[in-house]
């Protein structure tokens, strides 16, 4: 059974009952080192019969035990669960999105931005594929994987809220290192359809884009290519003010059709630059649907089940059973050599 936490924090407070098992123990046998001291285990037995020191420790025992089970409660155990109704064998793909957050991706050609622009087109398409399995790669100069590729496309709508050009110093578009890295993403599995969905202006491409893209189409992976911006492009705003450079003049930056075109065609995949952000998705989606689809996990159906109940009830009989211990033999039990003791 595949068990997770939600609230893990609690587990680390398992580790403050170690001294305190470890006191319980060491009160036990310096209790015995100490009667042993005045009195031999026969003249015990006479002075004190119903005495015992092993009822004692299990008390203790019990209820760290019940501490225990009662953290693990706090820390809210679940297993992977559905809700009704849900699919239990979704189909789908699996797709990285590769999206550019260099700078010129702020420039205002395209409302809000070019960089909003493309994101809000991501939730659009992430919205559309929900029996699909996606990842997401952010680039400028470098890349880097913001999101494994998953089922949970929610985690994936909540990432990208949080993306922005400040996440990457090394500026540039080294859109060759995001397909490599994405191409290394995918699973091994050959009965899925596998898609790499670039969203870039196209400008300043690293020499080896082409020649990822092919290798990325050599393994079976197809890449679309979202364009975003203008051909009369526009200036990159700066806290500063508009962007320049090293003589003073405002750097101006433009899309890049012809690369972007040479880069899906490369990739054997499609081409898409429009201003409006559901035919962007209709044309992806269109594409996307080609691909051959197999069972996917998981899926936007998934849902966990709590498990705290059998934690709590364990812990509920074992402070009941530890109430019911008493420090002393039992007269009436003793017969029974329950604990060991002689009759």
């Amino acid at each position: 059974m595949n068990i997770h936490f939600q609230s893990p924090e609690y587990l680390s407070f398992l580790l403050g009952l170690l001294p305190l098992l470890g006191w319980a123990v060491w009160r036990f046998f310096q209790r015995r080192r100490q009667l042993a001291r005045y009195a031999s285990p026969e003249m015990q037995q006479l002075i004190m019969p119903l005495a015992t020191g092993r009822k004692l420790l299990l008390r203790d025992l019990m209820i760290l035990l019940a501490g225990a089970l009662l953290l693990i409660v706090l820390a809210r155990p679940q297993i992977a669960g559905r809700t009704a109704g849900a699919s239990e064998d979704n189909k789908g793909i699996e797709a990285m999105i590769c999206l550019d957050i260099s700078n010129s991706m702020l420039c205002e050609d395209i409302a809000p931005n070019r960089l909003e622009f493309a994101k809000r087109t991501i939730s659009k398409l992430l919205d559309e594929m929900k029996s699909d399995r996606v990842g997401l790669i952010v680039f400028a100069g470098s890349s880097f994987v913001q999101l494994p590729i998953t089922t949970d496309l929610s985690t994936a709508q909540e990432f990208l809220g949080d993306i922005s050009p400040n996440m990457i110093s090394d500026q540039g578009t080294a859109i060759g290192a995001a397909i490599d890295l994405a191409r290394q993403s995918f699973s091994d599995r050959k009965d899925l359809g596998k898609a790499i969905i670039v969203l870039t202006d196209g400008e300043d491409f690293e020499d080896n884009a082409l020649e990822a893209a092919k290798a990325a189409k050599a393994a079976g992976i197809r890449i679309n290519v979202v364009g975003v911006g203008t051909s009369e492009g526009g200036n990159i705003p700066t806290s500063g003010g508009p962007l320049t450079d090293e003589t003073g003049n405002m750097v101006v930056t433009r899309f890049n059709p012809e690369m972007c075109q040479s880069l899906a065609s490369a990739g054997e995949g499609v081409f898409v630059s429009s201003a409006s952000q559901a035919s962007v998705v209709k044309e992806l989606k269109k594409q996307l649907d080609e691909l051959p689809k197999g069972s996917v996990s998981g899926g936007s159906d998934s849902s966990a089940i709590e498990d705290y109940e059998s934690w709590l009830w364990a812990a509920f009989v074992l402070l009941v059973l530890e109430f019911g211990i008493m420090g002393r033999r039992n007269k009436f039990l003793i017969r029974y050599n329950i604990f060991g003791h002689e009759k």
